[in-house]
């Protein structure tokens, strides 16, 4: 009998050690910061692209949420507002900084673009990890000021100075707009030294693999 009672402490015993165990490395999660993913690169590199496809699947909608970027430049024939950007006036965007609204937000040639905190605290809350696709000057602005998060940068680039050229082309900007984004390529190309991660989106769904396969690996380390 005494034999027994003593197993069933033992038992108990470690049952109780492996719920606080348990409890214990759940506590410890929850104080981890979260991460935030940084998809940067030039006009035509196609990051909005991979980024709206990237979260069409179920283990990126699942365990992501998805940042989107409020410009005050003027929205294109196929993009969505609310879910490529949210498209506002340049006044409204001035209000809004003011009022500390944004993560990081910058000025890229005539137009404002920022990210709002909201997005932040909304992966904060759930203990999901952040993707921002954001300009290079943006990134580059959080990878060296922000602290609160553990930041994960990824660049994505064309195959080819003259492939971005051609991808810039086929969109509705006129001229002036074009000659001063194919410029600023230039020299946003020389960034991507500056990142954890360079995705060269060649092919589109070989670069989306790619960009999931950084995600998840991250996402799922301890």
């Amino acid at each position: 009998m005494a034999e027994k009672k003593k197993k069933a402490v033992g038992v108990k015993k470690k049952v109780l050690a492996e719920k606080k165990k348990k409890a214990v490395g759940v506590k410890k999660k929850g104080k981890e910061k979260i991460k935030i993913y940084i998809i940067s690169g030039p006009g035509g590199a196609g990051k909005t692209t991979l980024v709206n496809k990237l979260f069409e699947k179920d283990i990126i909608k699942d365990n992501f949420i998805k940042g989107i970027t409020v410009t005050t430049r003027k929205e294109r024939s196929l993009e969505k507002n609310g879910k490529d950007y949210f498209f506002i006036k340049e006044e409204e965007f001035l209000r809004l900084k003011e009022k500390d609204f944004f993560l990081e937000s910058e000025k890229i040639l005539t137009n404002y673009y920022g990210t709002p905190k909201l997005f932040y605290l909304l992966a904060d809350k759930k203990k999901k990890d952040l993707v921002l696709c954001i300009d290079v000057k943006g990134g580059l602005n959080l990878i060296k000021n922000f602290k609160a998060a553990k930041i994960i940068s990824i660049f994505v680039s064309a195959p080819s100075k003259a492939e971005l050229k051609r991808r810039m082309e086929k969109r509705d900007d006129n001229k002036v707009t074009l000659k001063k984004r194919v410029e600023l390529s230039k020299k946003e190309l020389q960034f991507s030294k500056d990142y954890d991660y360079l995705v060269t989106n060649k092919d589109i769904d070989i670069a989306i693999k790619e960009i999931e396969r950084i995600l998840v690996k991250k996402n799922s380390a301890v």
